[in-house]
């Protein structure tokens, strides 16, 4: 039994590693300036198109079809932040400020996942389900494995290098029954090597937001992602302090803004139920 009621205050554990998710399936950099916090950023899409074959014979002469122009992918940015509010007394003015960045970091991930797909506060651009021309995948047999394997499949028709595929943390279970998870340095990938991005803040609704079949999510794969942000920006506590209460009114936040690399986006069903494992009797 404690002799007084109020524990001692002691420094609070150091945070862990930030889980598998958006961050470490996209590239994060934080080299969003002035210009980009107040337009976005664009970028041209080289790697988007279509390659054909050629048959170069005598007789027909056949032409090759040029494909005119450029596609250009364009981010806007959202702000994400944290806030507390707390009294001055007991605590320093670092102290203070320290706890509202820390708040920030340990969270901000699972809201740029929700901007990311479709349903956070700000209609983040790009996002997932509000995509325009979404290919639709029907696989041809149930489950988690037929239906990454045909999502594979018809996003690397049309896209040649490494995808990402975003799924809520929902399914996750069912992609490790299936044995779709293979762990590398900083990254969960299929056995195909396609980079998973295993969100916490994701939905599960499709393209349009369209709602799931029973027992499903649904699942989109999109070309690399490249996340821009600022650096964090907080106040002295001081200097937000509301000195009528004698309160810390601490803020952090930063800005983001995300695309990928080209306008290929394929999305179809996923179960998250693994099979029912029959238990085993012994004599």
């Amino acid at each position: 039994m404690a002799i007084l009621a109020n524990g001692e205050i002691i420094a609070p554990p150091p945070a862990g590693p930030m889980r598998y998710g958006l961050f470490s399936a996209a590239t994060v950099t934080e080299d969003l300036d002035e210009r980009g916090i107040a337009a976005g950023f664009q970028f041209p899409g080289e790697d988007c198109g279509v390659v054909r074959s050629y048959d170069a014979n005598c007789a027909t002469h056949p032409a090759k079809t040029f494909d005119e122009g450029l596609p250009y992918m364009e981010a806007t940015p959202y702000w994400v932040y944290a806030t507390r509010e707390c009294g001055t007394i007991g605590l320093t003015a670092a102290e203070f400020e320290s706890s509202v960045r820390r708040r920030l970091l340990a969270n901000e991930q699972r809201e740029v996942e929700a901007q990311f797909w479709g349903g956070g506060a700000v209609a983040a651009d790009p996002n997932l389900t509000g995509a325009a021309g979404v290919t639709t995948v029907t696989p041809a047999v149930p489950g988690a494995a037929a239906a990454i394997a045909a999502l594979e499949d018809s996003f690397y028709d049309e896209y040649g290098y490494v995808g990402t595929i975003h799924i809520s943390m929902r399914a996750y279970g069912n992609l490790a029954y299936s044995n779709l998870l293979v762990r590398n340095a900083g990254t969960l990938n299929t056995p195909l090597g396609s980079v998973w991005s295993i969100g916490a803040g994701y939905g599960i609704t499709g393209p349009a937001g369209d709602a799931p079949d029973a027992g499903t999510v649904w699942a989109f794969m999109t070309p690399p992602v490249l996340i821009r942000r600022s650096q964090v920006v907080s106040r002295p506590a001081w200097e937000v302090a509301d000195r009528s209460t004698n309160h810390f009114m601490g803020l952090a936040e930063r800005v983001y803004a995300h695309a990928w690399a080209c306008d290929a986006v394929h999305a179809v069903q996923v179960p998250y139920a693994a099979p029912a494992v029959e238990a085993v009797t012994t004599a």
